[in-house]
């Protein structure tokens, strides 16, 4: 990649007129972030290492005929990435109702057979998900089941640094959707092509290659100087009116503005009036999650080029007291995912959208005296959108066959980013990856 490709970007900050401020970060990442049923038979994936030739994708699958979708070019194509964070409960989010140790094990926190959301005879939603039910049943809802990596971490900041980095061993700065847009950026391209809803950049989207926004809301954005530069002077621009003119390039602060000028105030001019022009074509839930994903819709109606959204849903650490909480969460989680598939299919952008949501953990099998779960190992991931080859995914949760009293895992997560990378962004996953790893087959 051309060196000028690496650029950073300055500490930009804009009032957006009397109504509202312009404010985002965006900055140059070389930092480091804080069964089915019993007539089907399961065959496991095995694990798969980072050198590792491609092996057969999981057998055990339940699944709908695609939908039918307008084909789209992979550079048009969007991945939003839900990051469930503090460890989200697949056992009360995926059922096994059909599985009696499943009551035994959780006496109390266990959701009653005749309240699931029956997806087949063994398993199905947590009765909030409905809204998780009706995409499953119109084939837009893939459910990836026994999803983890070898040797499970317990530890929220490790076992989110695995999840971010892809991998298991050794140490990285670099996230797996920042080697994506290191693949994929280049010079002129739209300097918000890589999104985070929230106040820094999570370790996944980590590279020195490509800028990388981190948004507050559509109304504000920011640019910071790479810290690899010299200490300059003024390196901070205090409000865009200093730069909204093209700048003359007389100092180091300008220059790096000005080698992405005219990229960078056509994406502030079409973010400025975003908000003016778009209207939901669905009502969201009304709580922060609902509110971000509605702006994540906004700026892909703006179609200003993002590649790359990263958003966060919290609270799925549930260590006491979790059936009220965590129901709380399916009901957010599915509501809002679904009013955001609508209102992408309103605005025309539904083919062009995929969303992939995963947590750092699930929770271990066995309830705890505080009527929670603790820290545990493989859960479910959740794959949206018109896309996906809709049903579910990998083996049933064994809970006979446990890892130190935790979900022992079938699935490698990487195989569901391989899948995501190869088969939705048109990326060579090895390059991005490090290594070959089993794709899946839930994309059209």
């Amino acid at each position: 990649m051309a060196s000028n490709s690496r650029r950073a970007f300055l500490k930009v900050s804009m009032a957006a007129g009397a109504a509202a401020g312009l404010a985002a970060a965006c900055t140059s990442a070389a930092q480091t972030p804080a069964a089915p049923p019993a007539s089907q038979p399961a065959i496991a994936p095995p694990a798969t290492t980072a050198a590792a030739e491609p092996q057969s994708a999981p057998v055990n699958v339940v699944q709908a005929p695609p939908p039918v979708a307008t084909p789209v070019p992979t550079d048009k194509r969007t991945l939003v990435v839900l990051q469930l964070s503090g460890g989200n409960d697949g056992l009360n989010a995926v059922v096994p109702y059909g599985n009696g140790l499943y009551y035994q094990l959780r006496p109390q926190i266990g959701i009653a057979a005749e309240q699931v959301l029956h997806l087949n005879d063994q398993v199905g939603l947590h009765p909030n998900l409905k809204s998780f039910k009706a995409l499953f049943d119109k084939h837009q809802l893939a459910i990836v089941q026994g999803v983890g990596y070898p040797n499970a971490s317990r530890s929220h900041f490790r076992s989110m640094e695995i999840w971010h980095t892809a991998k298991p061993t050794g140490v990285t700065n670099q996230g797996w959707l920042g080697a994506f847009m290191s693949e994929v950026y280049k010079v002129g391209d739209s300097p918000f092509e890589c999104v985070n809803f929230g106040s820094s950049v999570p370790q996944a989207l980590l590279t020195q290659h490509a800028p990388v926004a981190a948004m507050q809301d559509t109304a504000n954005f920011s640019f910071l100087v790479d810290r690899r530069l010299p200490p300059m002077k003024d390196p901070l621009l205090k409000t865009f009116g200093q730069v909204f003119a093209k700048p003359a390039q007389k100092s180091p602060a300008l220059d790096l503005v000005a080698s992405g000028w005219d990229t960078t105030k056509r994406g502030v001019d079409v973010l400025t009036g975003i908000s003016d022009k778009y209207q939901p074509a669905t009502q969201y839930p009304n709580n922060p999650f609902g509110k971000t994903m509605q702006q994540v819709s906004q700026m892909l109606t703006a179609d200003v080029g993002t590649r790359v959204f990263y958003v966060q849903l919290g609270g799925f650490d549930t260590h006491a007291n979790e059936k009220v909480a965590h129901a709380a969460l399916m009901t957010q989680l599915a509501d809002t995912l679904a009013a955001f598939q609508a209102d992408l299919e309103g605005h025309g952008r539904a083919d062009q959208v995929l969303t992939m949501a995963f947590s750092e953990f699930g929770r271990r099998v066995k309830e705890n005296g505080s009527q929670g779960t603790d820290h545990g190992a493989a859960g479910p991931m959740f794959v949206v959108g018109n896309n996906v080859k809709g049903g579910l995914y990998g083996d049933n949760p064994n809970l006979k066959n446990l890892d130190e009293g935790d979900l022992a895992y079938t699935v490698d997560f990487r195989s569901v980013y391989a899948t995501v990378i190869e088969d939705w962004l048109g990326a060579p996953s090895k390059d991005v990856l490090g290594g070959n790893f089993d794709r899946l087959g839930f994309m059209a």
